[in-house]
């Protein structure tokens, strides 16, 4: 069994998107039209019959779910990666699973806001990552695989720790943000932002490590 599989949220989360799936195809009357998409704004701008649009989030986490599946069948047994490959995979069938719970909530009339889940279900995503980042150890599976993170243990462990409690932070914020912001192009460049610039600025750091070799990431 891979770690995917071996992650004790897996089993709940993926029963909560069946369920959450069959509540909307028995509650919402057939033909409904169901928003799959929201722009910056926060409006929905693109709407599917309640069939397909009820797919959408269950098709896309099966297909994570066999992609980090079938990717971990080729890493080595103790690949030191694995746990955070699980760990994202858990997360994002995680959002897939709240994003499909919304969508049946507004089919049934409730007025559910899908870019300030999405964007607090981001913020954990990044705070269940970041907690793992730190712990990881180069490897061909997960993490900032860069040349220079791959051939120096040392500036992996610098670049992951740095890269991991960045990511704590920018998550936290993050999820205070979808919580306080109104709606709109500001909530939606926070979260883009709150999500990226870590992975940026680690990357960013890994680089000038390596040039440098100077002393890793300290607190």
């Amino acid at each position: 069994m891979t770690s995917v599989l071996r992650s004790p949220l897996v089993l709940p989360l993926a029963v909560a998107l069946v369920g959450a799936t069959l509540t909307g195809y028995l509650t919402i009357p057939t033909g409904t039209e169901l928003p799959i998409h929201w722009g910056v704004d926060g409006n929905p701008d693109r709407f599917w019959p309640r069939d397909r649009a009820l797919l959408v989030a269950p098709i896309g986490a099966a297909v994570v779910v066999a992609l980090m599946i079938f990717v971990g069948r080729f890493a080595p047994r103790r690949q030191a990666g694995r746990h955070v490959a699980a760990a994202a995979s858990t997360g994002i069938l995680a959002l897939f699973t709240a994003i499909q719970t919304v969508i049946v909530l507004i089919g049934l009339g409730i007025d559910v806001s899908m870019v300030r889940v999405i964007a607090f279900a981001m913020g954990l995503l990044s705070v269940v990552i970041g907690n793992v980042m730190p712990k990881s150890q180069p490897n061909g599976f997960a993490g900032l695989r860069l040349p220079w993170t791959l051939a120096d243990p040392a500036n992996w462990a610098a670049t992951h720790r740095l890269t991991g409690r960045l990511m704590l932070v920018s998550g936290s914020i993050l999820m205070l943000a979808a919580l306080f912001l109104s709606v709109g192009p500001l909530l939606t460049a926070v979260t883009i932002v709150a999500f990226v610039l870590p992975f940026l600025i680690g990357s960013v750091y890994s680089y000038i490590f390596a040039r440098s070799k100077g002393q890793p990431f300290r607190r």
